[in-house]
């Protein structure tokens, strides 16, 4: 039997999403109780961090050729300020714990970059 590569946390849960969704078992958004509760930090980090990268795609599709509301969504993310807009988005999904994770990430970005 060839040796398989050990999958990273990410791409075991995106190759799992995959297949649950072949297999026609229904995929929910994640609320913001199951990512502060239910998952590891770096579950989280990597999901929230999934969440901007779509964010950030969907707003380049919006605006393309402008870059600019891309680049303002992952200096966001991953900029100078990334620690405290963390905090923030921390804050925000405890207050909101029954609500989807990509909603409340999205509007706190929004109010920084636009929509």
């Amino acid at each position: 039997m060839p040796h398989l590569p050990r999958l990273s946390s990410g791409r075991s849960q995106a190759l799992g999403l995959a297949l649950s969704l072949l297999a026609g078992t229904q995929a929910n958004a994640q609320s913001a109780g199951d990512v502060l509760d239910k998952m590891t930090p770096e579950q989280s980090t990597s999901y929230i961090n999934g969440v901007v990268e779509g964010l950030a795609y969907a707003r380049w599709l919006q605006d393309k050729p402008d870059r600019t509301g891309m680049a303002c969504i992952y200096d966001w993310n991953y900029g100078d300020d990334a620690k405290a807009n963390s905090r923030r988005l921390i804050a925000w999904l405890e207050r909101h714990p029954d609500k989807p994770v990509g909603a409340l990430v999205h509007t706190l970005i929004k109010k920084d970059c636009g929509a």
